[in-house]
């Protein structure tokens, strides 16, 4: 089962859950790489955003790389699908899919703080934008006040980091959404750090954190 779209900067976002096994005969970890029985229509070098389930398992992930290889056709033992460059920082979540395929126990490593605060953003999504707030902000993306109907999970933003035309924008996917009523509406994103909005984005959690921000 799967789904998937493509957005912000021509980043594809997919969801898919697959056998354990499927997952294990995928998975490549002197490599790095991953086979991922979706996005045929994709090109090499393509980034991919791909939230991954296990069935059987409660765990899930999502893991960032680049199309490293294309599978257009296939059969019933080798389905259409990509092969996964996954990003450095993706791996321990790949292995932890793989310890969670294989039926062992998975021990997760203590996540990084949240910094609470009151950032100004400007979020690019839908074809729509507009200015709200960061909650808090992590080294890997924030949770953000969100006015209107709430984005799904797996849907691609752009913040735009700062003001004026040349501001860098990171861009990112929705990992959560938290609806309306005692609490306010808000969104978690997680972010594609790269290049010029990569910098950015870390010199903007070093300031929170410089500002005296206990971690939550």
């Amino acid at each position: 089962m799967l789904y998937g779209r493509r957005g912000a900067g021509g980043l594809h976002s997919v969801s898919v859950n697959v056998e354990p096994g499927q997952y294990l005969a995928g998975w490549r970890p002197e490599a790095g790489q991953l086979f991922v029985p979706a996005l045929s229509d994709s090109r090499v070098g393509d980034r991919v955003a791909v939230r991954i389930g296990i069935y059987g398992q409660a765990i899930r992930a999502t893991l960032y790389g680049k199309v490293a290889m294309v599978r257009r056709m296939g059969r019933p033992a080798l389905p259409p699908g990509v092969d996964l460059a996954l990003d450095r920082a993706s791996l321990p979540a790949a292995g932890f899919l793989a310890t969670a395929a294989r039926g062992e126990p998975v021990s997760f490593q203590e996540r990084a703080p949240r910094f609470p605060c009151d950032l100004p953003l400007r979020v690019e999504h839908g074809g729509g934008a507009f200015d709200t707030s960061a909650l808090n902000v992590s080294d890997g993306g924030c949770a953000v006040r969100w006015p209107g109907q709430l984005p799904l999970v797996g849907d691609l933003v752009l913040l735009r980091l700062g003001r004026g035309v040349f501001a860098p924008a990171a861009r990112a996917v929705v990992c959560w959404n938290q609806p309306g009523g005692a609490v306010e509406r808000t969104a978690g994103l997680r972010l594609v750090l790269e290049g010029r909005a990569g910098r950015a984005w870390r010199g903007v959690v070093a300031g929170v954190a410089r500002a005296g921000r206990r971690p939550a």
